[in-house]
């Protein structure tokens, strides 16, 4: 079901976020999450588990996962480790959400301008989009190598915008989490909040941004 909190409106820029948005990261955030569970002897966590502990970017997912009392540990080794793993391996089960290739196609060919601001370091963001065959269609990835503070910081939609010189009024970030509002609304532009990726939908819905959807197809009848 879409919500519109405002008017349904004609947006020239169109920044989204990555993991939740565009692609399923889990499976191989999972794995290399159960990765250094077995090479620590951690005690086992469900993949369940694990998922609901993926956001806010890798050191975050590790302390939810492993506990905050391994928070030197996970600075001085773990982290690194999950880096260097997750990198070498973070294209092998990941997959784009159905009908993400077709809504950008339809954007791009619309003449919009599409970039990509995410938490996600930019060796292994660039890695998914190439290998999905997704990257052609951005102008700009800010990553979280780009910008000296994170979301909900706004810095890396600053960034694009003044990329591109664009006023925020004609920018929209597509994202699935309460970080991505912040980001969003911090920056100054709407925000098209998505209840298909790790954010809970019900907390996506409260916040009332802009536009609430339930699939990526549904971007086409809010983003005009």
């Amino acid at each position: 079901m879409i919500i519109k909190n405002v008017q349904a409106r004609v947006y020239d820029y169109l920044i989204f976020d990555l993991d939740g948005t565009l692609v399923d990261t889990c499976p191989d955030i999972i794995e290399t999450i159960k990765f250094i569970i077995e090479r620590y002897g951690f005690a086992e966590k469900s993949d369940g588990f694990i998922r609901s502990c993926i956001g806010g970017g890798a050191r975050n997912v590790l302390l939810k996962v492993l506990g905050e009392d391994k928070e030197a540990l996970i600075d001085g080794e773990i982290l690194p480790l999950f880096v260097k793993h997750y990198t070498e391996n973070c294209d092998k089960k990941t997959f784009a959400y159905d009908g993400v290739e077709d809504v950008l196609k339809y954007y791009k060919n619309q003449g919009k301008a599409l970039s990509v601001a995410t938490f996600k370091i930019r060796s292994a963001t660039k890695k998914i989009l190439t290998t999905l065959n997704l990257i052609d269609y951005f102008d700009i990835l800010i990553t979280a190598d780009d910008v000296k503070n994170p979301k909900p910081h706004p810095d890396c939609i600053i960034a694009i915008l003044d990329y591109y010189a664009c006023k925020s009024s004609q920018a929209i970030l597509i994202g699935d989490t309460k970080t991505d509002f912040l980001t969003g609304t911090n920056a100054g532009i709407d925000v098209c909040g998505v209840t298909f990726g790790y954010g809970d939908p019900d907390e996506v819905r409260d916040l009332k941004p802009a536009y609430v959807i339930d699939t990526i197809k549904e971007l086409k009848e809010v983003v005009l």
